[in-house]
């Protein structure tokens, strides 16, 4: 019905239309779907894309959810302007129940949007959100469309199939006007997650400094707490509730020495001097490695997860005799010494890390750079003074960028 719509649109709208099928294999009729799609977008005049996926972590997120997944995948890898589905009023309504019933927040009970971004270059839109399937199964028989019916539908075994068959025609002979009121209420909803939204990026100004999240800014909990989920979204971590509420405890309740983390599958929130930081899950030191010297081109290594690079400095730089002897990667010492200058004191790189506020783990992930016995330089804070370029030679000052 709604490739029926668009494709009349398209004689008053300058816009080019294509159609795409997902495949999920799912079904022993999936291949007769996908040539029925193909053959009924012909008939329209409009090319259909058949996208075959395979359907990843089926056993540890259900098939719906999987299925789900792969669908959105194949739709954002199209790369267009606009992808456009036929989500109508009854989705919405189970959306929203389907989230109530498992306790998710406003952002779930706010359900779907009617337009949202998919990817880096195109929108989602849903311009049949607020309208009924009888209008849609209506306007398909006045206009003798043909469909096919998934017989999974049928099967009460899955969430959302009971909650269509079981739940809503039972509540819907005491409310009648439910589909309705459920979807103005996931709008009233959305309305009241956006103006959170705006309020989470004001207050990030206050407790977001340097890329870390500070906890002892001026918000009050409940309002750090709703900046902090805001500010780990932005980095890529959506915790479930049981996560979140273990990292606000952990990270307002351990011991102010103490350096506790959360790992959330490849990534992990770490705490250090009262601001908390995402990284990496493993934050190993890389193994030793020797380099040899390229005049100044950087080298990256996969074994310390990240490139050393050169700057060139007129004081203060490796002298390049040093290098052009070779030199290795190693691994952190905090009890190794370092003289930053001549008439200075050698100093333990421990006590240099606590005095420069620098996390433990990027200690353990920031190479230092040997030669022999000889620490030449710790990239980030400086290269010790009996290597250090004179003033009528080139000097060098490492650089060293994690992955």
């Amino acid at each position: 019905m709604l490739l029926h719509l668009l494709a009349a649109a398209r004689s008053t709208l300058p816009f080019e239309l294509t159609a795409i099928h997902v495949h999920h294999g799912l079904s022993a009729h999936a291949d007769d779907w996908a040539a029925f799609a193909h053959d009924y977008a012909a008939s329209l005049g409009v090319a259909c894309v058949v996208e075959r996926v395979t359907l990843a972590q089926r056993r540890t997120h259900g098939i719906e959810a999987a299925a789900r997944h792969a669908r959105y995948a194949a739709f954002a890898a199209a790369r267009v302007d606009v992808m456009v589905t036929a989500h109508h009023q009854g989705d919405q309504v189970e959306t929203v129940l389907l989230n109530l019933l498992r306790g998710s927040g406003l952002p779930g009970l706010a359900a779907m949007p009617v337009s949202r971004p998919l990817g880096d270059c195109t929108t989602l839109l849903r311009p049949l959100l607020d309208v009924p399937r009888a209008a849609l199964l209506a306007y398909a028989q006045a206009h003798e469309l043909r469909w096919v019916e998934d017989e999974s539908n049928q099967q009460t075994d899955f969430d959302r199939n009971f909650l269509r068959h079981k739940v809503i025609p039972v509540a819907q002979e005491a409310f009648p006007s439910l589909a309705q009121s459920i979807t103005r209420s996931a709008r009233h909803i959305a309305e009241a997650q956006a103006l959170l939204d705006e309020l989470a990026q004001g207050d990030l100004a206050h407790c977001v400094v340097e890329g870390a999240f500070v906890l002892n800014g001026p918000l009050t909990p409940l309002r750090l707490r709703h900046a902090l989920r805001h500010w780990l979204a932005g980095q890529g971590l959506v915790l479930d509730t049981r996560a979140f509420d273990e990292l606000w405890r952990t990270a307002t309740q351990a011991a102010g020495d103490s350096q506790p983390a959360l790992i959330w599958r490849k990534q992990a929130v770490r705490r250090y001097r009262d601001r908390l930081y995402v990284t990496r899950a493993d934050v190993q030191s890389g193994p030793i490695q020797a380099l040899n010297w390229l005049d100044g081109a950087p080298t990256t290594t996969s074994a310390w997860c990240g490139q050393l690079t050169w700057q060139s400095v007129e004081k203060g730089g490796i002298a390049t005799r040093h290098l052009a002897a070779g030199f290795e990667l190693a691994p952190w010492q905090g009890a190794r010494t370092i003289r930053l200058r001549a008439d200075g004191p050698a100093q333990q790189l421990k006590t240099l890390a606590q005095t420069l506020g620098i996390a433990p783990w990027v200690r353990s992930t920031t190479p230092l750079l040997v030669a022999g016995d000889q620490l030449l330089a710790w990239p980030g804070v400086g290269v010790a003074a009996a290597f250090q370029s004179a003033e009528s030679e080139a000097g060098w000052l490492p650089v060293w960028q994690a992955d």
